[in-house]
C-alpha cells in the first residue's frame, strides 16, 4: 500500500512553534511535522471518535499523572489508558452492584463524614 501525503502550508505564532518543539524535543518525535502529524491525529480522535465509543476527557494532576505512569510502568496495566477505564468500570460497577446492609451503612457514613457533616 503506498502512503500518499498532501502538503500543506500553515502559519503558526513563535510562540506556539517554540511550544511545539518542546513538545518534539520531550517526545521524541523526529520532526516538527511529525509532532504536528500527531497532535491533528490526537485533534481528529478527539473530535470524531468511531460511532461505538465516546471519548471522555479528564484532566488530572501531575502527582495523579505520575502515579499513573509508575502503575503502568510496574505493570499493572498496559497503558495509562486502559488504567482509567478500567478504574472507571470498577468504580461504577462497585456504584450499581447492590451492596450487603452493612457495607451500605458504612458507606452511607463515610458519605456523611466526607461531605463534612457529623459521623451518624
Amino acid at each position: 500500500m503506498v502512503d500518499t501525503s498532501e502538503r500543506v502550508t500553515v502559519r503558526i505564532p513563535q510562540d506556539l512553534l517554540e511550544k511545539l518543539k518542546s513538545i518534539q524535543q520531550a517526545k521524541g518525535t523526529p520532526t516538527i511535522s511529525d509532532t504536528i502529524r500527531e497532535g491533528l491525529e490526537r485533534f481528529i480522535e478527539m473530535n470524531l471518535p468511531p460511532p461505538n465509543i465516546r471519548k471522555v476527557v479528564v484532566d488530572l494532576s501531575r502527582q495523579d499523572n505520575l502515579q499513573l505512569e509508575e502503575f503502568v510502568r510496574e505493570g499493572n496495566s498496559v497503558s495509562v489508558d486502559d488504567a482509567v477505564r478500567s478504574a472507571v468500570r470498577e468504580y461504577i460497577r462497585s456504584r450499581l452492584e447492590p451492596a450487603p446492609a452493612s457495607s451500605r451503612a458504612r458507606r452511607d457514613a463515610e458519605s456523611v463524614v466526607a461531605d463534612g457533616g457529623p459521623p451518624p
